[in-house]
């Protein structure tokens, strides 16, 4: 059987119920009814209808296994997505936190706070190194300690040829 005219089977199934649900029916009318029905429904159009059914189940049954196999799939790349974002989320937090710490060095590094504070530490470091040469020894910057030396001499050699003996002479 090639094609199967579901609409005439239908029409001639319906008739044929009439037929036999109706006993004031012409008994000739209710035999044309049946044998019409018999004439459209034989046994090779059951069998085609039959084997026909057991393809469109087995057709639904395949497709059910593939719905329930991209079910399984699915569930499991959320499980996945799931995963990666908690995975992506931690990587985050921690590249923030690198990159807060990051900005943080390089705002030290940029205002000179560090620096500055270890320039300024060692100016007054010299300054009172200065201090302390100066008042001990009379010695300063280069040139200062050589202008205040030769007039330390000068002086000396003044008191000298004045006749003033300086202490320890």
């Amino acid at each position: 059987m090639s094609k199967i005219d579901y609409q005439k089977i239908r029409e001639i199934a319906e008739k044929t119920k009439i037929a036999g649900e109706a006993p004031v029916m012409p008994f000739d009318q209710r035999i044309n009814a049946l044998n019409d029905f018999m004439k459209h429904f034989s046994p090779d159009i059951a069998l085609a209808l039959l084997d026909e059914r057991e393809r469109n189940l087995q057709y639904i049954k395949s497709r059910d296994q593939e719905n329930e196999d991209i079910a399984l799939k699915v569930g499991k790349l959320r499980v996945e997505l799931e995963e990666t974002k908690s995975k992506l989320n931690e990587q985050r937090e921690y590249y923030e936190g690198v990159i807060a710490d990051g900005s943080k060095r390089i705002a030290e590094l940029e205002s000179g706070s560090q620096a500055q504070k270890l320039v300024e530490a060692i100016i007054v470091a010299i300054e009172n190194e200065q201090e302390r040469l100066f008042d001990e020894d009379y010695l300063m910057d280069s040139k200062e300690c050589i202008d205040v030396i030769r007039e330390e001499v000068k002086r000396w050699d003044d008191s000298r040829n004045a006749g003033i003996r300086i202490k320890g002479e």
